[in-house]
């Protein structure tokens, strides 16, 4: 019987000696580029250009076309493509190209070489004639330096979590004459906040208005306050907290110019800052330039707003914002900033607010379910918002009788989640028909009264029944579809993969929808539930309106959804990935220039860019097509869908999953990339993944003639 022969990738050879390492370079990508062939098992050999290792863009199809994805870890053999096609080792050390001076003069003119000096933004200067007479522009030099720096720092921050961003446009807020009693008491807050107690925590239940609070404390006029800067945390897409202090950072930089300075002067020198722990940031970026060496008049005041602190993605970032906050709160009585936080009672926050030495750097406004005030905005709400249905529908003037009223607003209690969400289902245009919907929900408070239940011990009990209502009306023979938008967005909201997807166009594409499915899908569900309209699918995202309802579909205990929604939403995940590989199983290759093959994991932290080819990804198969007046392509939506999937074979690779451990997900890893990031490529995880491999075709026989 002939010996078997494992061919390990280049990158994942061990037991060789090494030639002597270069100098490394500060760049953390690592290119792959053409090389010639080999007489070596392995193919070509490494090279090292200016940083980078590149190797071949055409990837030949050879067994990569005839893959198929099988389930069970590797065990069968890897063998090399026709190519030679090397990966490079994860940690290359480049030698660095050489530096370049500026020319210096016998004469020269002190003053203006001391110009030159003192402007660090300005190190790309010609000098023309001799030193008496330099030819320079500065002001357009540092310009467009300090642009550079912001558009690069913008990448870092959390998207869209600005009180003002266009991507909550339109944000929450309160109704107008509702809410009064505690803005007046955060902005008198805000504005006589002394000593070290600088920091208003608002607490309270999901739906009974934080987020609308926090917005307009933030629009308010402030005379106090010279600078305002916000995160408001989501889970659709705006939960990640490790990036919290760098958009705050960005945030003072773009409103302060000293600050700005100060920022791009310290990265600059140190541009793993950008990169430390969140407590080394908040050092470097708020206590020194604000507190230590204030930046900024002495008595001016800044607010910083944290919304939705319990929606930031992990409990221990939460708790290390907070005990960072309060630190420096404590340390520095004189500091300048002021802290509005909000967030929901959640066991881990409310324990850290009950320690002895962070009581004396806080005061609480908790926002009560059962209130008079609540009950009070709620009713007033309610009131204006049903007189505009019965304006818009041309109703009978007594279509809604007092006591009908009274009944919403007792049931609503201060929950205002529940009175928006009565609010847009009685006023469903799909529908059409108001009474019927108000006649639905008097039926849900009839038959859950909750006469011996406390709003407070069990807010969302009542609202638990008004989302059974509506999923109730949802048709059987569409509830497929309907599931499958559902489960999308569950997960959506534990990975972050919003920002991937990017619209409801490729969302629909990706989960197989043609568009007349998803808007049957959707269109019993639209009190809940935001669908852009068909000529925007291509640019927005469906999204929940609220947190509350996807709390409650996730807990089967509270909806009966799913026995086990996480396996489910995984399954449709897996399955929706492995069908793209499919029908695309040589790459993709579209042909357009402005098309981005840059891979981002469910962080948005970069991976890698994609080698393009040698297939076309011209098979892969779509539902939804785009008409040629729109700013969007087919190809485009092929390219999105083909990048998620790798990435989430990336993602499957790092942690360990045994769907994603193949032989199939090997030859991605190692054949279809121009470029990797070596800081979040998972090479560690291919090459344990593979030395298994290999050490088990050792133990029965296998030649590793690939060791040299």
């Amino acid at each position: 019987m002939p010996k078997l022969t494992l061919h390990l990738p280049g990158f994942m050879h061990f037991g060789r000696s090494r030639s002597p390492k270069p100098k490394r370079d500060s760049s953390s990508a690592i290119d792959i580029s053409p090389s010639s062939h080999s007489s070596s098992p392995v193919g070509a050999s490494q090279q090292v250009q200016g940083g980078s290792i590149t190797a071949a863009q055409n990837i030949s199809d050879g067994s990569a076309g005839q893959l198929t994805h099988d389930s069970q870890p590797v065990i069968s053999l890897i063998k090399p493509y026709t190519t030679g096609l090397q990966l490079p080792s994860p940690f290359p050390q480049p030698t660095p190209p050489p530096r370049q001076h500026l020319p210096q003069s016998q004469n020269e003119n002190p003053g203006a070489l001391n110009v030159i000096q003192n402007t660090y933004e300005s190190r790309n200067v010609s000098v023309e004639g001799n030193m008496n007479q330099v030819s320079y522009n500065y002001a357009n030099l540092i310009v467009n330096a300090s642009n550079k720096f912001m558009a690069e720092l913008l990448e870092k921050t959390i998207p869209g979590a600005a009180f003002d961003s266009s991507a909550r446009d339109p944000p929450p807020r309160c109704h107008p004459g509702t809410r009064l009693a505690i803005l007046a008491r955060c902005i008198e807050f805000i504005a006589n906040a002394v000593g070290e107690k600088k920091m208003r925590w608002v607490v309270g239940a999901a739906g009974v208005g934080k987020s609308a609070i926090m917005q307009n404390v933030a629009e308010s006029p402030l005379p106090s306050v010279s600078k305002r800067v916000s995160i408001f945390f989501s889970i659709n897409g705006r939960n990640d907290g490790i990036k919290a202090i760098i958009t705050i950072a960005y945030q003072l930089a773009a409103k302060c110019e000293p600050y700005r300075q100060f920022i791009e002067h310290e990265i600059t020198r140190e541009p793993s800052l950008l990169q430390s722990s969140v407590s080394v940031q908040f050092e470097k970026f708020v206590v020194e330039p604000m507190i230590r060496r204030p930046l900024l008049n002495p008595l001016d005041r800044v607010l910083i707003i944290i919304d939705g602190l319990d929606e930031c993605d992990k409990s221990h970032t939460q708790r290390e914002l907070l005990r960072l906050i309060s630190d420096a709160c404590s340390t520095y009585p004189s500091s300048p900033i002021v802290w509005m936080i909000a967030s929901r009672p959640e066991p881990h926050i409310t324990s850290f607010f009950t320690q002895d030495r962070v009581k004396a750097v806080y005061e609480k406004e908790e926002i009560l379910v059962d209130s008079y005030e609540a009950r009070s905005d709620a009713e007033k709400f309610l009131r204006n918002e049903l007189t505009k249905i019965q304006n818009e529908f041309s109703l009978h003037p007594r279509w809604l009788p007092e006591r009908d009223l009274w009944k919403l607003a007792n049931a609503s209690g201060g929950l205002f989640v529940f009175a928006d969400t009565v609010i847009k289902y009685i006023g469903d245009p799909v529908y059409g028909n108001p009474t019927a919907q108000l006649n639905d929900v008097l039926k849900v408070i009839d038959v859950h009264p909750l006469r011996n239940v406390s709003q407070e011990k069990n807010p969302m009990a009542r609202l638990d029944a008004l989302y059974a209502q509506i999923l109730s009306k949802v048709p059987g023979e569409i509830m497929i579809n309907t599931r499958k938008i559902l489960l999308a967005l569950i997960l959506a909201s534990r990975k972050g993969r919003r920002l991937r997807i990017a619209s409801f166009l490729v969302l629909c594409n990706w989960l197989g929808m043609t568009s007349d499915d998803a808007y049957a899908a959707t269109r019993h569900l639209l009190s809940v539930l935001d669908v852009p309209e068909r000529d925007k699918a291509h640019k927005s995202m469906i999204r929940c309106f609220h947190k509350s309802f996807i709390d409650y579909i996730s807990d089967s205990t509270r909806s009966g959804f799913s026995s086990n929604i996480e396996h489910e939403a995984y399954e449709l995940e897996f399955h929706c990935t492995f069908r793209i590989f499919k029908e695309a199983p040589s790459g993709i290759n579209l042909n357009a220039r402005s098309m981005d093959y840059t891979i981002h994991d469910s962080n948005v932290s970069e991976i890698g860019e994609l080698a393009r080819g040698p297939g076309t990804g011209d098979n892969i198969s779509l539902t939804w097509s785009v008409d040629e007046e729109i700013d969007w392509t087919d190809n485009g939506t092929r390219l999105i869908m083909y990048k998620l999937a790798i990435s989430n074979v990336v993602e499957g690779v790092r942690e360990g999953d045994p769907a994603f451990c193949t032989e199939f997900c090997i030859r991605l890893l190692t054949t279809r990339w121009r470029r990797y990031n070596r800081n979040q490529f998972p090479f560690r995880e291919l090459q344990k993944l593979v030395f298994e491999s290999f050490f088990f075709y050792s133990s029965h026989g296998c030649d590793a003639e690939t060791m040299h």
